[in-house]
Formats: C-alpha cells, structure tokens, sequence
C-alpha cells in the first residue's frame, strides 16, 4: 500500500506524521512511502534520513496527493489538495475547527482528534500524546520566563520559599505540567471543579483544591508565581475560569500560560507588564517538534496496522475506528447554497 504525506501547510507546524523509524518498519510491513521533498526539516530530520529509510522523496506535492493509497497529516491540507483525492483513498489528520467543502463521496477521512478515549484506542490516540507534550513544553515555558528560581533553598546569604504553581485542570496537560512543576521544587495546586480528580492530582504530588465561588478562587489565586491552565469542558471548550482583574492577585513577576483559548479572560495571546507575563498557545507541543513528531508517527504506525489489509484494502469497521470517520454527503444530495458545510461535531 502506497502512504503519502506532505510538508504542512500551515508555516507555524513543526511536526510531521512519519519519521524515519516508523518508516522503516512501515516498509518492513510491506507498505511502500513517499514523501515531499524536506518533508521533516522543521522537526530535525533529513530527506537523506527519510531515504535511507528507504522513503521516496518527490518535489510535486500534488502527485503524492494523487498517487498514494493513504494520506498521513498532522493538520488538513488546503481544500485544493483534498479534492485531488477520490477513488477510495482514504487520509487521517487532525480536522479540529476544520470547515468541509464538498468532498467525494468515495474518500474515507479519519478524524484524529474523535478518538475514543478508552484503554483500548490508547495506541492511536493522539491527543494524549500531544498533551502529554503540551504540558511539559508549557510548564518549562514558564519556569524559564519566571524572574525567580522554582525551589526552595537555604543558602548563607538568604532563605528561599519554593515559587507556589497553579494548574488549573486535571487534563493530560495539566497533569503533566503539575508533575514538572512538582520536580522543579514547586509547591503545586490543582484546580478543578470535579472533586473525584483529587486522586489524579495527589498522584502527581500536587495538592488538589475547588473554588466554589470566585472569594474562594481569588483566595487561591493570592501569591502564586507561576498559572497553567488547561482545563476544557465535554465538548472541547474550553471556559473562562480567572478573568483579567483576578490577575492582581499573583504574586509579582507571576508568569501565566493558558494552553486553551478561553481559560484565562485576556484578549490578546501574549502580555507582559510589571506585575506578570502571560503567554496563550494552543500548540505548545510545537516547541518540541522531534519528541512530538515521534510520538504521532507511533500513533499512525498502530493505525496502519489497523486498518490495511493484506489485499491492500482499507477496513474501517472496527468499533472504536468507525466514529472516526468523516462521512461525505452523498452524491444524490445536492450541495448547500452556503459555499461552506461545517461538520456538526467539531468545536470551536
């Protein structure tokens, strides 16, 4: 089975959906590979590397769209490079806020971001992964902008407290975050509005608490050094949980990283002022482009293995595969008047 992918569209992506170890193995299952040419440059590996890996390298981008069986991306292409695709090709990427045009009917799209979160699907589940990633990148972001050192220290010239951290969210990211906090000699707190995450956070080290009114949130606010949040609701919202005056609060020097949109009540995704610095990015996993990049190649590694078939057919029935799936219209349907079709499962 022919798999392709390309170099990211989108110029702030630095990972990619295939490395060479997971090609090699790809080819030892029988698969064949092509790429676009300097495919990995942003995430540190080498067309040579992707050829000794026995990867073929193409500068046209279009024919890797056309040819191949299987599409691997991180995010979705432009529209132009999804309507090459027809006749039962079939591509997987993460389709988050992603706005559908008319698609063929016969093109199998996998949505990587509907993974079930069971035990079962854990070996294709991105977003575990990448948070995982997210935060640890955002907890070191912030140790790194702090003005001051994370842990306490008892030295000839003068007493140091330990900096006091809150993670707003027991989610993979926060979670993770918490732990590096936890290492670096912080005092940590998590807060969440579900009193059965305490274990979760007590797991980490860190002390879980809730805030049940905002006295109680400005109370927990007082004197930290260092907010990340993280917290998202069912749907994959994520809700607005400290506003911009409840920032007076923090200590002086406090840094602020809001891995979510809504987390934290400012406007713009970065500030910095006398009393603390914030910093809002929803792709902190970015910043570790090779560590990032290898996890998400394992995940579709597990997914080929899935879903290809010895008579290089592509099964999607599998029950934790199947709500994956982007269904196109059919084709007796006509389009909508509108020249856009928002699929009605993705949140914004």
């Amino acid at each position: 089975m022919l798999i392709g992918s390309i170099k990211e569209q989108t110029n702030a992506e630095t990972r990619v959906s295939l490395t060479p170890p997971i090609i090699k193995k790809l080819i030892a299952s029988g698969h064949s590979i092509i790429l676009e040419k300097d495919y990995g440059i942003k995430s540190g590996f080498s067309d040579s590397e992707y050829l000794n890996a026995g990867a073929l390298v193409s500068n046209n981008a279009d024919e890797i769209y056309a040819k191949s069986q299987i599409i691997l991306q991180i995010l979705p292409p432009a529209q132009e490079k999804l309507e090459l695709l027809t006749n039962g090709q079939t591509i997987a990427a993460d389709f988050r806020n992603f706005i559908f045009t008319y698609i063929p009917k016969d093109l199998n799209i996998i949505r990587l971001e509907l993974v079930p979160r069971t035990s079962i699907a854990q070996s294709i589940d991105i977003l575990s992964a990448q948070n995982t990633i997210r935060g640890y990148t955002g907890a070191l972001y912030a140790l790194y902008h702090s003005p001051r050192i994370a842990p306490q220290l008892m030295t000839a010239a003068a007493s140091i407290k330990a900096a006091a951290a809150l993670i707003v969210g027991t989610s993979v990211t926060g979670l993770q975050a918490a732990s590096v906090f936890k290492r670096q000699g912080c005092r940590v707190t998590i807060l969440d509005i579900n009193e059965k995450s305490k274990e979760l956070a007590q797991s980490v080290g860190a002390d879980f608490a809730m805030a049940p009114n905002k006295e109680a949130l400005n109370e927990l606010l007082t004197g930290k050094n260092f907010i990340l949040s993280a917290a998202a609701t069912p749907n994959g919202n994520s809700p607005q949980v400290i506003t911009a005056e409840q920032l007076n609060y923090l200590a002086e020097g406090a840094v602020i990283v809001d891995t979510t949109s809504h987390n934290i009540g400012l406007e713009t995704d970065t500030e910095t002022n006398m009393h603390y610095h914030f910093y809002r990015n929803l792709y902190l996993e970015r910043l570790a482009p090779d560590t990032a990049s290898v996890l998400w190649a394992n995940n579709m590694y597990n997914l080929i293995t899935l879903i290809a078939k010895d008579n290089s057919q592509i099964d999607l029935s599998l029950n934790y595969i199947s709500p994956m799936v982007y269904t196109p219209r059919p084709s007796h349907i006509p389009r909508p008047p509108a020249p856009f079709y928002e699929h009605p499962n993705i949140t914004r």
